[in-house]
């Protein structure tokens, strides 16, 4: 019972510890931590649109399931309830009269953004926008009057078009609906970087709650989509199947030590090791760094999978000495393993991705803290496992079958080619078909799509750069009269160059000309009706061209800052084209038209991003192999024995490697992280069977712990292979796709 309670007690006060780190911990979730340091102007778009691109933090909302005009009203409803949070930036619904600062806004702007000034003012088309007025001021009587006096012709509504970027909306009420008229239609932008995925989550509650609020009684029903929900969607599958699946890897490594064992203090001594290291592990990190992704965390845990073998090792090899014998005994391959699995997560600790060398950094700690803690395990006075000696059996000494494998692996990977690797992110994650469809829908109806391309415009200064992207819209407009874009959305629909505004200003007729046109128009209505409009004008004429913190206190103020951005070299403007079904044949036409535009891919950009940093590490990894190999020539100094250790290992590696490559269609960084693991666990393995194959009965007890190591972490990682989650189903496959091989490799590949 002494026993029991001082593992246990040890145990406990590591949990805590561990606890009161991650409670503590400052926790990073930028989506490009993983990805290197831009290093061109298209990169560092990329970089810039997954963590603040407005297109990654747009939520889709649809209210269903009542009257079009019931569904209008609470449309405006729900719309004025969700602008008063300060976790959204913006909530378009179509209509711009509840929003006073943006009204006022429009009011002012209107005269700088509209085009065609000059037919605008002939007397024919003012006198059918005065007719357009009357028929307003008919249907919504009084409430119209005051924007009829400011707005005669109509600019308020030409101008508002720009922020749906020219999409033709059917509306009902003023506000929008989809094609059906089923569906009132928002658009809310979320104020939280994408990556914030609890804050998204609680933004999304609280949406749904105002709905909730609102709504009543009227059987009126609320859709969400959008890149945000479907994050959080992602999230929550994501944890619900990880815990699971940790439980039941848990209970079965519980029952195979318990099993193997028979000792519930062996069995609590025994995780004291592990639990050291991830407390290891949290420290190193969070003093390197200063914080730790949340992809450290997770992909960390399952790299120190290795460190549950060594308290196997050690309880597989007591004998009826003490432990302290035993640990001496086997420091030798375990040290030596350690040291040698410590080069390769160094090798990723040197990684210029932010994320992956806190990940090595994780691990390297956490190994060589529960390799630590395994040698001072004998002081916990542990029982020793109740079991009967291991039985011997014949050896098998086929060294050419791993060798034979492992050089077909490498030839088949070779002969692959470029297409042995695999960077679709998509795969990484789980999501729901069923949002995805949603989320589609709900894009179509509201005239966009997946905002795949962007249009990338530079210059040495802001004006510049406003000047390049009206002249960019000049063959954007060339290549929608080839079909090949619908429209686009650019800053300059809502900061035009200045150049251009002051033209503008300048081609509205004087006031006096002004007025003389409405007079000749005729329409009815009293001499002098619309001295607002007319002071209006005056006023825009005074104040010049606006500039983009003219729309500082306006939900449209972000989005500008999202398209016009300043960079080391100057400015950058982006432009984001609608309906561009063949990308390849607008860069042919933008390059015959020399354009002073860049067509950006950015799913093509991230992917290419993803596999320069998998050369690199793969590249670190080839140096740390390369360097592990000395250690152990160096260590066991004999090539044959040498040759014993690494042969396997590499075998297993491959073969594992061109195995995942066939199932999974290529490799991605995951694949490479678990082949990671696979070369730590099959190097302990071959480093412990070489080391006792000289003693039949330590061979017996070596043979004995590796079988319970491979059928222990084997079976944890075949549970996590039948995740739905991608990553974990191709981690958890890998793993234990590599630890049978690694297991089988190590039994039939030494030599006699």
């Amino acid at each position: 019972m002494r026993n029991l309670w001082r593992s246990a007690l040890v145990l406990a006060l590591l949990i805590s510890v561990g606890y009161l780190a991650v409670e503590r911990l400052e926790l990073d979730h930028r989506l490009d931590a993983f990805l290197p340091a831009p290093k061109t102007a298209q990169q560092q778009v990329v970089i810039d649109q997954l963590e603040t691109g407005a297109s990654n933090r747009s939520i889709l909302a649809a209210i269903e399931g009542a009257s079009p005009a019931d569904l209008a009203e609470l449309s405006r409803r729900t719309a004025a309830a969700w602008r008063e949070l300060d976790s959204v930036t913006r909530v378009d619904n179509g209509d711009w009269s509840e929003d006073p600062a943006l009204l006022e806004a429009l009011m002012h702007a209107r005269f700088v953004l509209v085009d065609e000034i000059a037919e605008r003012s002939r007397p024919e088309a003012i006198a059918e926008a005065l007719n357009d007025r009357l028929a307003d001021l008919a249907l919504a009587g009084a409430r119209a009057e005051e924007l009829v006096r400011r707005d005669p012709l109509g600019l308020l509504e030409a101008a508002a078009e720009k922020l749906s970027a020219g999409a033709r909306l059917p509306k009902i009420d003023g506000v929008w609906f989809d094609a059906e008229r089923e569906r009132a239609l928002l658009v809310v932008v979320s104020a939280h970087p994408a990556f914030a995925i609890e804050e998204q989550a609680q933004l999304l509650d609280v949406l749904r709650g105002r709905f909730e609020s609102v709504a009543d009684d009227s059987g009126a029903g609320l859709s969400l989509a959008g890149a945000p929900v479907i994050a959080v969607g992602s999230a929550d599958s994501s944890r619900e199947d990880a815990v699971r699946l940790s439980l039941w890897g848990s209970a079965l490594i519980v029952l195979v030590l318990a099993f193997a064992w028979r000792s519930l203090s062996t069995l609590l001594a025994g995780t004291v090791p592990l639990a050291f290291g991830v407390v290891c592990g949290l420290a190193v990190t969070s003093l390197a760094f200063g914080q730790v992704h949340g992809l450290t965390l997770a992909f960390g845990f399952t790299l120190l999978g290795v460190a549950l073998d060594y308290p196997v090792h050690l309880f597989g090899h007591a004998d009826r000495r003490p432990l302290f014998a035993t640990v001496r005994n086997i420091r030798s391959p375990l040290l030596l393993g350690v040291a040698s699995t410590l080069i390769a997560y160094g090798a990723i600790w040197l990684s210029a991705s932010p994320g992956l060398a806190q990940l090595g950094a994780f691990s390297a700690a956490g190994l060589a803290g529960a390799a630590l803690a395994t040698q001072f395990l004998p002081a916990l006075n542990p029982a020793k496992p109740k079991r009967p000696a291991p039985q011997r059996t014949a050896n098998l000494h086929w060294p050419f079958v791993p060798v034979l494998l492992g050089l077909g692996a490498l030839a088949w990977l070779a002969w692959q080619g470029e297409e042995r690797w695999s960077n679709d992110l998509t795969r990484l994650s789980p999501v729901d078909r069923g949002q995805i469809e949603l989320d589609r829908e709900l894009r179509t109806a509201l005239g966009g799509g997946d905002i795949r391309y962007l249009l990338l415009a530079r210059a040495e200064s802001r004006d510049a750069v406003l000047e390049r992207t009206e002249l960019a819209v000049e063959h954007l407009q060339a290549a929608r009269d080839q079909g090949l874009v619908d429209r686009w959305q650019a800053v300059t629909t809502l900061v035009p160059a200045p150049a251009t505004q002051r033209e503008r200003l300048a081609a509205w007729p004087s006031r006096e000309r002004l007025a003389e046109g409405f007079e000749a128009a005729d329409a009815g209505f009293r001499t002098g009706a619309f001295e607002a409009f007319f002071d209006d004008l005056e006023a825009a004429r005074a104040a010049g061209p606006i500039s983009p913190e003219f729309w500082r206190d306006t939900p449209l103020a972000e989005s500008i800052r999202n398209q016009l951005t300043r960079t080391d070299t100057g400015w950058r403007s982006l432009i984001v084209p609608v309906g561009l079904e063949q990308p390849q044949a607008l860069a042919e036409l933008l390059a015959e038209r020399e354009a002073p535009i860049e067509l950006l891919d950015l799913a093509a950009g991230s992917e290419a991003m993803v596999a320069a940093y998998r050369k690199e590490a793969g590249r670190n990894l080839g140096i740390a192999a390369l360097i592990i190999i000395g250690l152990i020539a160096l260590a066991l100094r004999s090539l044959r024995d040498t040759a014993a250790v690494v042969l396997p290992p590499a075998a297993a590696v491959l073969v594992t490697a061109a195995g995942m490559s066939l199932i999974d269609q290529g490799l991605t960084i995951v694949h490479l992280i678990g082949l990671l693991l696979v070369a730590g666990i099959s190097l302990d393995y071959s480093l412990f069977r070489r080391a006792f194959h000289l003693d039949d009965q330590a061979r017996a007890r070596s043979r004995r712990a590796i079988n319970i190591c491979a059928v222990s972490t084997g079976g944890v990682f075949l549970i996590l292979g039948q995740s739905s989650i991608g990553m974990l189903e191709m981690l958890g496959l890998t793993v234990s796709l590599g630890i049978l091989l690694s297991w089988l490799f190590s039994r039939i590949g030494q030599p006699k």
